[in-house]
């Protein structure tokens, strides 16, 4: 019959207990803290709430060292570290929210302490930063940015197939003060803006707004530049833009005139075009005159002409420099 050793296997029961005691500290709290989260509510303007502060304490009178760290850029601890010599020690928890964009933000303050085997005993406490987009406030008085707009609206007209018609110039201005961040949003094919986005506190943007009448037939189009701007007293602000699309003329003309040739042989002249540069189509021989009226041309389209004179045995000269008119 064997006989069990009890001493020994109370030692081995201790140290099992031991082994689990210190496997759930280190997955949990290791020590007490309070309060065990921190919450912070902050503003693009005002990015900086009240410290915080957490208290430890440790079990043990036994002078142990500690330290306090953050994992986010945003949070600060005053004092980093220290000894904790008696029931209760503090740290101050803050935070700033400087160029820090609106929205929530998550972090962790870490409290550390030295167990008598000098082996560390860690607690997190969970920070968490709300941060708005606010405003700013001059004296008593808050300051709340908004939208000005010049001119509100927009009209454009061009010819379908023709050139695009000349952009046009858009300013926006914050009146009231503060910082205006604002966004520019249309959806119209044949509208551009040189610019969607921007800041304003006191100057003046100025935005670019161009169409195309590119694949446009002829008629009327419309539609609508929006502005937003969070946090603005007038937000939304909408600006109506139009473009008359007419049809290219089909009966247009073209004048030419030139100086008289002084050969005295001379019989006439030969008016040639074309609708590309260098490359014409059959002379129209016009005669002795130093006019002439090109009629039934049509819209859309650029023409180019050259003149040659002719003698009277029938000899051409040389083509004069080209010209050349659009018509629409």
């Amino acid at each position: 019959m064997n006989h069990i050793n009890t001493a020994a296997l109370v030692t081995i029961l201790r140290t099992a207990l031991f082994l689990a005691a210190s496997a759930m500290a280190s997955e949990g709290l290791a020590f007490p803290v309070a309060p065990a989260t921190l919450s912070y509510s902050a503003s693009i303007t005002s990015p900086t709430p009240p410290s915080q502060t957490v208290t430890f304490s440790k079990k043990s009178l036994v002078p142990r060292l500690w330290t306090a760290s953050g994992d986010a850029a945003w949070i600060a601890i005053s004092p980093p570290s220290g000894t904790i010599s008696r029931e209760q020690d503090q740290i101050a928890v803050q935070v700033n929210a400087t160029g820090m964009a609106a929205g929530t933000y998550s972090g962790t303050v870490r409290i550390t302490i030295t167990d008598k085997n000098d082996r560390p005993q860690v607690t997190p406490v969970p920070v968490t930063l709300v941060v708005t987009a606010g405003t700013p406030t001059v004296g008593s008085l808050t300051v709340t940015p908004s939208i000005l707009l010049n001119p509100t609206s927009l009209s454009f007209s061009g010819v379908a197939g023709g050139p695009a018609p000349l952009a046009k110039p858009l300013t926006l201005s914050n009146p009231t003060g503060g910082t205006l961040t604002w966004t520019l949003t249309e959806t119209a094919a044949w509208l551009g803006l040189n610019i969607s986005s921007g800041t304003t506190m006191t100057e003046t943007d100025s935005i670019s707004a161009s169409v195309s009448t590119t694949g446009l037939a002829a008629g009327s189009y419309s539609t609508v530049i929006t502005v937003t701007a969070s946090g603005s007293s007038n937000s939304p602000q909408a600006i109506p833009v139009t473009l008359t699309v007419t049809p290219p003329i089909t009966n247009g003309t073209a004048a030419l005139s030139w100086e008289a040739n002084t050969d005295p042989d001379l019989a006439g002249y030969n008016v040639y075009m074309g609708t590309q540069p260098g490359v014409y189509g059959a002379p129209i021989s016009i005669g002795n005159t130093t006019s002439y009226t090109v009629g039934n041309l049509t819209g859309g389209r650029t023409y180019y002409f050259s003149l040659t004179a002719v003698d009277t045995s029938g000899n051409e000269s040389l083509h004069s420099s080209e010209v050349s008119k659009s018509v629409y």
